[in-house]
């Protein structure tokens, strides 16, 4: 496993064979936890489907190449594959690596779309015959151009009598997702047999993903105390690749600072050296409370009478309590904070929000970037309201400061979390009090969400069709409402005093009108995947199982 010399280093000190933390794919410290165990349970029974595609998507990091790793290691009999790792292709490029991956013969230099699909038709023809499986799995799937896709999907037409012939994985960011709801993509977006979208690890799983790096790479003993295990889950946000990068600089900080193992604050120094960015939570040992010292004082104060010997007497045991409040996680109010100094003109704003969702794109100066959200598969929402809104929201917003000289400008939320917001800007992320919020903020906020796949955002009485059958499947994953999943088009009395009841439980107007305010409680509601949030889930419980996305 490649490694850097600083890693060599803390290896040696800590008696490891190797680093244990490294980026680098290795299949020794092969770890999957229940969602990856799940995702590739999906890849497995996809390979045994007859044509159609699967679909994997996942975070930055979460372990989607390890899923797919796994897969071709326990690859079924008679499944031949072809794996596309970069697929920012045209056409024929991507169909000539297709067939370089089947080792299929081509004539020098063939650039004939029908030439190259005459040939790999020819190929998958005499696969069947010979009782093999051809599959193709694209990787980083999300870099593909729409254009493409639809080639893609015009091989799956590839049949005889009774089989399709190719089966295709595509496996990417969850950009891929809003890149498939896409109008014109919806015929490709229909033969999805399945959908899994693979979340970071829960705090247990966490726990155990570093306990068993740390054992493969020859850890005899517990190098990271539960403390510093617990903090590294909350500042990853459960993420592997973040994990180890985070694990690998924190065994690092240990080592050189002579520590025997790493505890709470090696892992909050090493966060802030690796990503610059203030804790409010730091160990009592770097902040201490005015109101302890004070508390220690009038003690001390009170015990004076003692005279000095029963002082001198006393004080070791003072010592230790403060040794081991030291070890505890405290919250130091903080100073008063400016917001002004972390708000931004809309121009420079939205491209913020929009990394959120994991998308990049720049307009003309004075365009609305409203008028372009569609075609990202967004839509824009403007709205008014306090803190409690945006937490019942919860979505990444843009929130209007109050009036001053010059061009409005915005703040940039991107989490809300333990009485704090983390305000993202183009010079890193800062935490700041929420209380900060009620001098600058006039109240109105704009923010992006997604609306249904099937062309509108409102889905009423007189809808029907594709859009209540969709409404319908969503409305289902509620227990508590009681809707039955069918294939129903019609907006029926039942549908809409579902809705009123959800409606209702929300705080929301029972109008029975899935508007964008219902649609966007419903996504929470669903656990919609691909959603960026502004509440992380409770550490403490275990994170929703994943489900199959409907379409």
């Amino acid at each position: 496993m490649t490694s850097s010399p600083s890693s060599q280093v803390y290896s040696k000190h800590f008696g490891l064979r190797e680093p244990g933390f490294s980026i680098v794919p290795d299949p020794h410290y092969l770890f999957l936890g229940r969602q990856h165990q799940e995702a590739l349970a999906h890849l497995l029974y996809g390979a045994g489907e007859s044509g159609g595609f699967v679909l994997l998507t996942g975070e930055v990091g979460t372990g989607k190449t390890t899923v797919c790793r796994a897969f071709l290691e326990q690859l079924p009999e008679g499944v031949d594959v072809a794996l596309i790792v970069n697929p920012a292709l045209t056409a024929q490029d991507l169909l000539r690596a297709i067939c370089a991956e089947f080792q299929i013969e081509l004539p020098p230099g063939e650039r004939s779309l029908k030439v190259l699909v005459d040939h790999l038709n020819a190929y998958l023809l005499d696969a069947h015959a010979r009782g093999r499986h051809p599959l193709l799995i694209i990787d980083e799937a999300q870099n593909l151009r729409p254009r493409v896709l639809e080639q893609i999907r015009l091989l799956t037409n590839l049949e005889t009598s009774r089989h399709k012939l190719l089966q295709v994985f595509l496996i990417g960011q969850p950009e891929l997702r809003r890149l498939l709801a896409r109008d014109s993509l919806r015929q490709l977006d229909q033969r999805i047999t399945a959908r899994f979208h693979l979340r970071p690890f829960d705090q247990a799983e966490t726990l155990d993903y570093i306990r068993h790096r740390l054992r493969v790479a020859g850890g005899e003993r517990a190098l990271l105390t539960p403390a510093a295990m617990r903090r590294v889950h909350r500042l990853t946000g459960g993420v592997p690749r973040l994990i180890n990068i985070l694990c690998d600089r924190a065994l690092l900080g240990a080592c050189v600072t002579g520590a025997s193992r790493v505890d709470r604050a090696i892992v909050e120094r090493a966060a802030r050296e690796l990503w610059d960015q203030p804790k409010w939570h730091l160990p009592l040992s770097t902040v201490r409370p005015t109101l302890q010292w004070l508390a220690l004082f009038a003690l001390a104060f009170w015990l004076g009478w003692l005279g000095w010997l029963g002082y001198q007497w006393l004080w070791p045991l003072l010592e230790q309590e403060v040794e081991v409040a030291e070890q505890a996680e405290v919250i130091e109010s903080p100073p008063p904070v400016d917001l002004a100094q972390w708000a931004l003109p809309l121009d420079a704003a939205w491209p913020l929000l929009l990394t959120r969702w994991g998308l990049e794109m720049d307009w003309p100066e004075g365009r609305d970037p409203c008028a372009d959200m569609g075609r990202l598969g967004l839509a824009c929402e403007r709205d008014q309201g306090d803190l409690e809104t945006l937490r019942a929201v919860d979505r990444p917003a843009l929130l209007e400061m109050r009036a001053r000289e010059g061009a409005p400008k915005v703040l940039v939320l991107v989490a809300i979390e333990d009485g704090h917001l983390l305000i993202e800007h183009p010079d890193g992320a800062r935490h700041v009090p929420s209380a900060a919020l009620a001098s600058a903020w006039n109240g109105r906020f704009h923010m992006l969400w997604q609306p249904p796949p099937v062309g509108t955002q409102v889905i009423k009485a007189d809808s029907s069709g594709e859009a209540v059958r969709w409404l319908r499947r969503l409305l289902s994953e509620v227990p508590e409402l009681g809707v039955t999943e069918d294939d129903s088009p019609l907006f029926d009395e039942q549908l809409r005093e579902a809705l009123r009841t959800f409606q209702r439980a929300q705080g929301l107007e029972p109008d029975g009108i899935a508007g964008p305010r219902t649609l966007i409680r419903l996504h929470n509601a669903v656990n919609l995947p691909g959603v960026p949030h502004l509440q992380p889930a409770p550490v403490s419980d275990p994170a929703p199982q994943a489900r199959e996305e409907q379409a």
